[in-house]
């Protein structure tokens, strides 16, 4: 076979196509693939025991739903609980007693402890409140 440098230029780039195509067509078929981004579990409300709630000043992670929720205790003694997925990228936010905040650590962003509201960073909504009710058997945490 006789090849030119123009069939040789022309066979380079198909290659090159092919494998920049192959590099971006993976993790679209693995995102496709991971139920990434469907709709998540019904879940209502659930049921918390007593022991669950945190010291003052410090919270606690739990899982509502296929999704974490944030259990906060604040210095003042008020308890709030409030989904744990920070809306700018979907990290998991945790409680800082030092701002008395909700801190996420991805890329800086910060929420209100008792509202959820974004105060700061790239976030571009609120965490979502959750109602919490206390009853003799334990705390109940459902959606508004």
């Amino acid at each position: 076979m006789n090849m030119n440098r123009r069939h040789w230029l022309d066979w380079v780039l198909k290659g090159v196509t092919g494998l920049y195509g192959l590099v971006l067509a993976v993790p679209l078929v693995k995102f496709l693939q991971s139920g990434e981004g469907e709709t998540e579990e019904k879940v209502s409300q659930i049921k918390l025991e007593k022991n669950v709630v945190p010291e003052p000043g410090t919270s606690k992670i739990f899982k509502f739903g296929s999704k974490p929720g944030i259990l906060i205790r604040r210095m003042d003694g008020t308890v709030h609980a409030l989904t744990a997925t920070c809306m700018h990228l979907g990290c998991t936010v945790d409680y800082s007693k030092e701002e008395d905040r909700i801190a996420c650590a991805c890329h800086g962003g910060r929420y209100d402890a008792s509202t959820g509201a974004n105060i700061s960073g790239p976030p571009p909504a609120p965490l979502t409140q959750l109602k919490l009710e206390e009853k003799a058997d334990g705390f109940y945490v459902s959606k508004n």
